[in-house]
C-alpha cells in the first residue's frame, strides 16, 4: 500500500470497473478522489459507496469529446479543490467488427472517445498540475491491442495504439513541470466490457491456458498498479509501458477470433470454436 495522503486524484470512466476499482484504491489510501463519466446514474452509485467507505467525493459527470465540459470539468476541480496531484485517464469505447465493414460513424466514435478524449484529457489534468507548480502524475490507460494485431477489434486498437505515443511524448514534454506520464496495458481484465466474451465456457479457457498466471486479471489488478505510478515510490518513473496481462503476450496476442485463411468464404469464428471445430476433426466452419 502506497501513501497518497492529502493528494487530489481524478479517475475518468470511473462507472466502469476499473474506474471505480481505481478511485477505491486512491480512497483507501488516503486521496480524496475526483470521478468522472458521461453516464451520470452509475456514477452517483459509485459516489455513494466511496463516501460511504469514508472517502471524499466530487462526481461529476462529463462526456470527455466535448471540450467545453472538459474544461468545466478542470474548472470546478481547481475551484473545489485548488490542487490536482494524479489523473488516471481511463474511460474508452470499443466494438467489435471488422474494419471492411465499419461505418465510418463507428470509426470516429473509437476515435474521438479513446484518442481524442484521452487528449483532452491528459492535456486538461497537465494544465491544472502545471498552475499548481506542485508536479503529478498521469497514467492513461491503453491495453495490450494497443502493440498486437486484435483481430475484429481493429478500430479499437488503432485508436489505443495513438494513446501509446500520446503518453510518450506526454511524458518528454511535460518533465520540465515535473509530471511524470505513463501508460498502463491491459490484458484480458473481468470486467462488464469484456463479459459477453470470457462469460463462454470454451473461450475462457482457452485465454486461460495462454496466461501464465493461470487466471484472467481482476480491475484491482490495474487499480494496484495505477496507484503505484501515481505515488512518489514511482517517482523516478516516467514514458513507461507496463502490462498487466499476467504474462498473456510473452508469447503471442490471444486471440477472440480466427478464420480460415485459405478459404475466402471462410468468416471469422470464436476462436475457441475453431479450435475444438479441428480437434474434432472437422476442416472449416462456415
Amino acid at each position: 500500500m502506497v501513501d497518497q495522503g492529502g493528494r487530489t486524484a481524478l479517475v475518468t470512466g470511473a462507472a466502469g470497473d476499473i474506474g471505480a476499482a481505481t478511485a477505491a484504491v486512491f480512497i483507501r489510501e488516503g486521496a480524496r478522489v475526483v470521478i468522472t463519466d458521461r453516464r451520470r446514474e452509475p456514477l452517483e452509485q459509485v459516489a455513494a459507496a466511496l463516501r460511504e467507505a469514508g472517502g471524499e467525493v466530487l462526481a461529476i459527470a462529463c462526456d470527455q469529446t466535448d471540450p467545453t465540459g472538459v474544461a468545466s470539468l478542470f474548472e470546478q476541480i481547481g475551484a473545489q479543490f485548488g490542487r490536482l496531484d494524479a489523473t488516471f485517464v481511463n474511460a474508452g469505447y470499443g466494438r467489435y467488427g471488422a474494419l471492411i465493414d465499419m461505418p465510418f460513424d463507428q470509426w470516429r466514435k473509437h476515435v474521438d472517445v479513446n484518442l481524442n478524449g484521452g487528449f483532452l484529457m491528459a492535456q486538461g489534468a497537465a494544465r491544472l498540475m502545471a498552475e499548481g507548480k506542485r508536479g503529478g502524475s498521469i497514467v492513461i490507460n491503453a491495453s495490450t491491442a494497443a502493440a498486437h494485431v486484435c483481430d475484429l477489434l481493429g478500430a479499437y486498437a488503432a485508436s489505443k495504439s495513438g494513446l501509446r505515443m500520446l503518453a510518450r511524448t506526454l511524458a518528454s514534454e511535460l518533465g520540465i513541470h515535473r509530471i511524470r506520464v505513463n501508460l498502463v496495458m491491459p490484458g484480458v481484465i473481468e470486467t462488464a466490457m469484456t463479459q459477453s466474451l470470457i462469460d463462454d465456457p470454451a473461450t475462457r479457457l482457452d485465454v486461460l491456458k495462454e496466461t501464465p498466471v493461470g487466471r484472467l486479471g481482476a480491475p484491482e489488478d490495474v487499480a494496484r498498479l495505477v496507484s503505484f505510478l501515481c505515488s512518489d515510490a514511482a517517482g523516478y518513473v516516467t514514458g513507461a509501458e507496463v502490462l498487466v496481462d499476467g504474462g498473456q503476450t510473452i508469447h503471442a496476442y490471444p486471440r477472440w477470433f480466427s478464420t480460415d485463411y485459405t478459404d475466402a468464404d471462410s468468416g471469422w469464428v470464436g476462436h475457441a470454436a475453431r479450435l475444438a471445430s479441428a480437434q474434432a476433426g472437422r476442416t472449416s466452419i462456415a
